[in-house]
């Protein structure tokens, strides 16, 4: 099976229509590789989650490419974030890519980070994958943002995909 590619970015950038931030990127391919319905970008954990260097690299190209507009903006703090754009929003081609994606589009980002983390740990036979996000993401996790992690986690788990998401709310 071939590697994601730069179209494949592309894709997913169109489907939203627009992705604020890399970690957004991340997390919602690797989303889409969770439940089958990804372009075969592989996943190892990172400091932030789930995290593909293949994502960044057909990132680059789809940049590179004209595929898709990268660019950058400063929040409030100072800090900076990157905004990918399709050149038009369309379907991916597959509505439950396209529902997940819109999903991942309008949450909060800790919120996203912190669902597809525990996704992700509990697809790599973490038992309490709860739990341990709250260990290694104890700065980011407030009651409120677990609670709304959970809530986005069973909006996910909604959608009709080929690989169903685990079953941890």
């Amino acid at each position: 099976m071939s590697r994601g590619t730069a179209k494949d970015v592309a894709a997913i950038v169109a489907s939203a229509g627009e992705l604020v931030g890399r970690t957004r990127l991340q997390k919602t391919g690797s989303l889409l590789e969770l439940t089958g319905t990804g372009f075969n970008f592989p996943y190892a954990y990172h400091l932030f989650g789930p995290y593909s260097d293949e994502l960044v690299v057909a990132t680059d190209r789809a940049v590179a490419l004209g595929y898709i507009d990268e660019q950058e903006g400063r929040a409030k703090w100072g800090g900076k974030f990157t905004i990918y754009k399709a050149k038009q929003q369309q379907s991916s081609g597959d509505n439950a890519r396209d529902a997940l994606i819109a999903f991942a589009r309008d949450a909060d980002s800790v919120v996203l980070e912190l669902a597809v983390t525990a996704a992700f740990l509990a697809a790599n036979s973490e038992a309490k994958p709860w739990d341990e996000v709250c260990r290694r993401k104890a700065e980011k996790v407030t009651r409120a943002r677990l609670s709304e992690a959970k809530a986005l986690y069973k909006q996910f788990a909604s959608v009709g995909v080929p690989r169903p998401l685990p079953n941890i709310v």
